[in-house]
């Protein structure tokens, strides 16, 4: 496998080679998570990601799985299981006062993808990894201008392997993407995009679930019961087109519209539920058959702007939309009996059942103005209301089915005010009709969606600048939205209510001479207002979601070291609840990293290489999700990066 990659690595240095492609700028070789970063509040540039939040996970509740993706600032439904590398370049989490740059926020945060946009020179960059464990890549993004200062072209392939290892013992994944940057006039720029990933993964790795009662023994992923049969395939398809362009006086329009498409082989859940302290859990395998799920959803917006001296005005008016069309259920379920979490096993493949699959389908449409004004020196103001029509239809075999239809008047506001010279003071208030996550694989109804459902969120904070090059953000947050999970019969249903409440910070120090430091906290306390106690009786306290959470990265290249730069990252968890009917808390986990990297120049191209060692503790410990989903830490791992810009 290592000298196919190194063969296509070599192969692509030659065709640059004949290409003659001149080397203008970094385009790979610079990939920095933290020098990128203006917050502490979560991004992912190519394989790195620091902060806070992340797509999954911002404040308690998954931006994800409620809906919340956008693609340069516009709305996106994704479908697929993740984002396409190749398609983009990094990711960024808009939560507090970077949210406000949003004409159109949403309660539980944004996550926000950029495209890999070509430019107007010619570039080739070949990244390849090896690490964590068994996992290899080889990424090869390429640029070239069509017709000079009108069309461009990006190209990027991707080879993946044992990427999912935390899943399968072994994956594979391949993945294209084609990007064209289009500009028919000065004023106007037309993006369409097509990406497209194929993967591959055998020996499932047992997913383990906690029965909400009895504690989970300590394990590790990599040494469960695994059975050869297993395996998991998908193909993913995520394509679209954004317009942007400047109309006449002061008039802009800008839109976007995107395809998802999700097509699943047959595949295998492989359980261990609730697993004792001796290590019996119940061993059941479930298949799902053939199954798809696809949307197409759009944005465009009209946008008057009016600059008068230090006063800026600007109103926007806004369409959006979502049709979503997904098959699930059908499963073929099978239970095994008692098996140990701690000793290999063969068991013998179980003949499969299948039933009809269900179908989910979903349209939303949406219709909104905002109003925002900008004082300099004096702070910002913005008003907006979204109406948002609903409608899910979900055909179930041998059962009758009705649509359900909601309409919700959406409003949202916010302010900042200028404190000082080096303070600014900002607030919010956002309502929201949001998704949450599917039934999962441990509950009875497997893969249920269950109905958007309404979502607000207020939140402030203040943002001060006291010396040059660092900037502190100091925020509180409470957010409502209604509560899923398993009820006493194993069934995914809304039991109530969730409120996530706490205090967030952030500090970025950049002092211009090499060092950068960004770090953040979270305090977070969740409370749930039921309307049927969980398994082991009523709540105490949620569980999932961690109390405390501190994330710190510092990055430091000074000019004196030439090529040499090193990098640290700490992120703690205090002790959060495992059990939630009685307090049985799982221990705090903290987790420590290093990284050293050095740049060269190769045939004239710039090169880098990074070694990247995470968890050099080797500290061990589990994370549990709100519906009992149990993983271990990663023990002491390391990756090695190198990147070429040719």
């Amino acid at each position: 496998m290592h000298k196919r990659i190194f063969g296509v690595i070599g192969l692509g240095v030659l065709v640059a080679a004949l290409m003659d492609l001149p080397t203008v700028r970094a385009q790979r070789v610079d990939d920095n998570a933290v020098t990128a970063a203006a917050d502490a509040f979560g991004n992912t540039v190519g394989f790195q990601t620091i902060g806070l939040y992340s797509p999954s996970n911002a404040r308690g509740f998954s931006p994800t799985q409620a809906e919340n993706l956008r693609i340069e600032g516009l709305y996106f439904d994704q479908q697929t299981f993740s984002s396409n590398p190749t398609l983009f370049s990094r990711s960024d989490m808009r939560i507090g006062i970077a949210a406000q740059t949003y004409s159109f926020p949403s309660p539980t945060g944004i996550a926000d993808y950029t495209l890999r946009t070509p430019g107007d020179v010619s570039l080739l960059s070949v990244v390849l990894t090896h690490g964590p464990l068994d996992m290899s890549t080889f990424e090869l993004d390429a640029q070239y201008p069509l017709v000079k200062d009108t069309v461009s072209v990006g190209v990027s392939v991707a080879d993946w392997n044992n990427f999912d290892y935390g899943l399968a013992a072994r994956s594979a994944s391949r993945a294209f993407s084609t990007i064209l940057r289009i500009r028919p006039g000065e004023h106007t720029e037309i993006v369409p995009f097509v990406g497209y990933v194929h993967s591959g993964e055998h020996e499932e790795l047992p997913l383990v679930y906690g029965d909400g009662i009895d504690p989970v023994p300590p394990f590790n992923q990599q040494h469960l019961p695994t059975q050869s049969w297993t395996s998991w395939g998908w193909n993913e398809l995520t394509a679209g087109v954004i317009a942007k362009s400047n109309l006449s006086g002061s008039w802009s329009l800008t839109g976007g519209l995107f395809r998802s498409y999700v097509r699943n082989t047959q595949s295998f859940y492989d359980l261990l539920l609730a697993p004792m302290s001796n290590g019996s859990a119940d061993h059941v395998v479930d298949v799902i058959p053939p199954l798809t799920a696809s949307s197409y959803s759009g944005d465009l917006r009209l946008a008057w702007r009016m600059m008068n001296g230090d006063h800026a005005r600007e109103f926007t008016l806004a369409v959006r939309g979502r049709e979503v069309a997904r098959e699930f259920g059908g499963d073929s379920l099978t239970d095994l009996g008692p098996i140990s979490i701690y000793q290999p096993a063969n068991v013998a493949e179980p003949q499969l059942e299948f039933s009809t699959p269900n179908t989910d389908d979903v349209r939303q449409t949406g219709i909104g103005a905002n109003y925002n004004e900008r004082w300099h020196g004096v702070g910002t103001l913005s008003l907006g209301v979204l109406r948002t029509d609903y409608s899910r239809t979900v055909a179930m075999v041998g059962l009758p089915s009705s649509p359900e239809r909601t309409s919700q008047v959406l409003p949202t506001a916010s302010f900042t005010l200028d404190a000082g010279r080096h303070a600014t003071i900002y607030a919010s208030y956002t309502r929201g009709l949001e998704d949450s996550a599917n039934a999962p694989a441990s509950a009875t109804n497997n893969g249920e969606p269950p109905p958007a459902t309404p979502t607000w969120q207020a939140d402030g904070g203040i943002r001060l600048g006291p010396l040059k090059g660092v900037q502190v953000l100091l925020g509180a947050f409470d957010v409502h939205k209604a509560y899923f999970n398993l009820d006493t019969a194993d069934r995914y249903e809304r039991l109530g209510v969730i409120s996530n409440r706490g205090l967030e910070g952030s500090m970025t120090v950049n002092d211009n001479a090499g060092l950068k430091v960004v770090g953040g906290v979270v305090l977070l306390k969740p409370v749930i207002d039921t309307t049927m106690p969980p398994p082991g009786g009523a709540a105490v306290v949620p569980v999932g979601p961690v109390p405390r959470t501190i994330n710190i990265n510092i990055d430091y290249a000074p000019a004196s070291w030439g090529r040499w730069a090193i990098a640290a990252q700490w992120k703690s968890l205090s002790s959060r609840a495992e059990i939630s009917s009685y307090r049985v808390e799982l221990p705090a986990l903290s987790t420590l990293g290093f990284s050293v990297r050095s740049k060269l120049t190769l045939f004239d191209h710039p090169c880098s290489v990074r070694l990247d060692a995470a968890n050099v503790t080797n500290a061990t410990g589990l994370t549990i999700t709100s519906l009992y989903y149990v993983s271990p830490q990663l023990g002491r791992n390391y990756t090695l990066t190198l990147a070429a810009d040719i």
